[in-house]
């Protein structure tokens, strides 16, 4: 019988666990989608005319020089689109073999 208690004990804990992080990736998803659209907006200036400009700006030295300005930077972006995608593609995974 003790057997049985720990193992009813144990799959008791493991629900509780799986249901504090489907708790939790809910709210983090949905920070997820509010941020897309930041996200998408980000993309579009590192792709712009307007980056460009500020990037001449900054190498003129016309931007403040103590003004955080990463995203002038090729690799922080580029950093964030790589490791975004990366961490889609397991998402994916792990949705799909979460349903099969």
């Amino acid at each position: 019988m003790e057997k049985r208690i720990e193992n009813i004990t144990k799959m008791e804990n493991i629900l509780n666990r799986t249901d504090d992080l489907i708790s939790e990736m809910e709210k983090l998803l949905e920070k997820w989608e509010q941020n897309q659209q930041d996200f998408n907006e980000l993309m579009n200036y590192y792709n712009s005319e307007e980056r460009g400009e500020d990037l001449e700006d900054d190498r003129l030295k016309i931007i403040p020089q103590d003004l955080p300005r990463g995203v002038l930077s090729e690799d922080a972006v580029f950093d964030t689109y790589g490791n975004r995608k990366d961490l889609l593609i397991k998402m994916i995974k792990l949705g799909v073999a979460g349903v099969e």
